[in-house]
């Protein structure tokens, strides 16, 4: 029979030797799974599929009717207020659509559908592939650009310059101007 002593001293030495081995083999397997899912999209598909969707005519509605009512009661200077808010929204569309201008406005209609987007692509972010400035090797992209899409009522011909502006490179804000169409 076996020293109690000794038993304890290799039964503790094995314990060790076998702990260090679970945790050695346990750990790439971890970091696989670890590993950050981006999810990435076109922010100007985004900016077109909402442009041309029910959501954005439905919010014009009342800027309209505003608008007929300050024109009808002859009011100029409400008349032209609107005129330039409608202005600079419009550029602002043409920035999104056109270039690589900021549509968190437009993400914020949809937050509260993004943490499913996010659970059935695997990702654990959503950003505009545009505002993506670094990207570890370890990291992964996931193009979500299309999960979004279709969380708005955009029309057909919507859609399709939404697919069609992602074969496009994006023009330099630069280049925008007010009467691009």
């Amino acid at each position: 029979m076996t020293n109690p002593v000794e038993f304890a001293k290799r039964f503790t030495l094995t314990s060790r030797v076998t702990l260090c081995l679970l945790t050695c083999a346990a750990a790439p397997a971890q970091s696989q799974t670890n590993t950050l899912r981006i999810g990435v999209y076109d922010s100007r598909a985004v900016a077109v599929a909402y442009a041309n969707s029910t959501e954005f005519r439905d919010s014009m509605k009342a800027v309209q009717a505003d608008y007929q009512k300050a024109k009808a009661a002859k009011d100029e200077k409400r008349t032209k207020e609107i005129e330039a808010r409608m202005k600079l929204q419009q550029r602002r569309m043409h920035e999104e659509g056109f270039s690589t201008g900021s549509v968190a406005g437009i993400m914020a209609k949809i937050k509260d559908a993004l943490p499913d987007v996010a659970k059935k692509a695997g990702i654990q972010a959503v950003v505009s592939k545009w505002e993506l400035s670094y990207q570890s090797p370890e990291a992964e992209t996931v193009d979500v650009t299309d999960e979004l899409l279709a969380l708005f009522h955009t029309s057909d011909k919507g859609r399709e310059w939404a697919k069609g502006i992602r074969s496009k490179p994006p023009l330099p804000i630069e280049e925008i101007t007010d009467d691009m169409d």
